[in-house]
């Protein structure tokens, strides 16, 4: 692949005019400009990136940090996060799980990041943010210069999710959790046994597991040995939900057990019962993540953090009466 100074022997042209014509300069005629893109066409010539960036101080590429790929919210939320960017000409990178990647960032060759990986250091994100480039946080609690939460309101989603489970007859609570450095379930789980604190004198059991479906299982036959004959699970995300009812008896949930999920991830629309859960755009959610980030790129402002808001889809595993919402 030929460089500017290759092009430039071919357009006998000097090097500076080559790269005034390639950056869209004012400095070199229309009929020049022309001859130098054709002849760089012709030689398959793609512009140093970390060079363009030094020079125009912006790329229109923006890093989006996952902790993994998988499953039906990652696919909605990158989604809404694309739509916005294509909208306004900027391109995402889609990374997870290394150190390479997120030194795009320290490198300048991300325009900011939106940042949804527990594995992504607090510290970290601190150190590249005060750098100067933009952060979005979608995970963490997480405050300082250039960073922005873009937070799903899971206290109020757990507030919902026990105000439905106190509508039902049951004499005991069962909260599943996920993993022990997820931001989602810490948050969720204070917030529902504040909630049940506030509201019920029933025993809880708090029972640890791992967001994924597997680990639902696991804990059905803990919950099928209590003693007390009408519970209500709330668990805090669809998957653990979903390997819950796949193993209890079908026919005591929705009766004597009630069940409700947190994410309204596909799945729960599908098994037998269907799941009733607590609900979000994952879409909306990326999308305000972006909108949010082009803003602080664009404005050079620290924002107001934001929240998405949640509310019940209700479903069989989970008894609706009269005066549910």
């Amino acid at each position: 692949m030929a460089g500017i100074q290759e092009i430039a022997e071919k357009a006998g042209v000097s090097i500076s005019t080559v790269s005034y014509a390639l950056n869209g300069s004012k400095k070199v005629t229309e009929k020049t400009r022309s001859r130098i893109l054709k002849i760089a066409e012709e030689y398959n010539y793609s512009p140093n990136l970390a060079g363009r960036m030094l020079k125009k101080q912006k790329n229109y590429i923006i890093g989006l940090y996952l902790h993994d790929f998988g499953g039906y919210f990652y696919s909605h939320m990158i989604d809404g996060v694309n739509k916005v960017l294509s909208k306004n000409n900027y391109e995402v990178i889609v990374a997870t799980g290394g150190s390479k990647t997120r030194d795009f960032i320290s490198q300048g060759l991300v325009d900011g990041a939106i940042v949804l990986d527990s594995d992504f250091p607090d510290d970290m994100i601190k150190k590249y943010a005060l750098s100067g480039k933009p952060i979005v946080v979608m995970d963490r609690k997480l405050s300082g210069d250039n960073i922005t939460q873009v937070l799903l309101d899971n206290e109020n989603g757990s507030k919902q999710a026990i105000q439905a489970l106190n509508k039902t007859d049951i004499n005991a609570f069962v909260i599943i959790t996920g993993p022990e450095n997820s931001h989602d379930s810490n948050e969720r789980l204070a917030a529902a046994l504040k909630a049940i604190d506030d509201s019920s004198d029933k025993p809880v059991k708090v029972i640890h597991s791992d967001f994924t479906i597997a680990g639902g299982g696991k804990v059905a036959k803990e919950i099928t040995d209590m003693k007390y004959d009408k519970i209500g699970i709330f668990a805090l995300n669809d998957e653990m939900a979903v390997g819950l009812i796949e193993k209890l008896p079908t026919e005591k949930i929705g009766h004597e057990i009630q069940v409700i999920g947190f994410d309204n991830d596909i799945i729960g629309q599908y098994i037998t019962p269907g799941l009733t859960t607590i609900d979000y755009s994952k879409h909306h959610w990326g999308s305000v993540a972006a909108e949010t980030l082009l803003e602080m790129i664009d404005d050079h402002n620290q924002l107001d953090n934001k929240k998405i808001l949640t509310h019940i889809q209700h479903r069989a595993s989970l008894e609706k009466l009269e005066n549910n919402d």
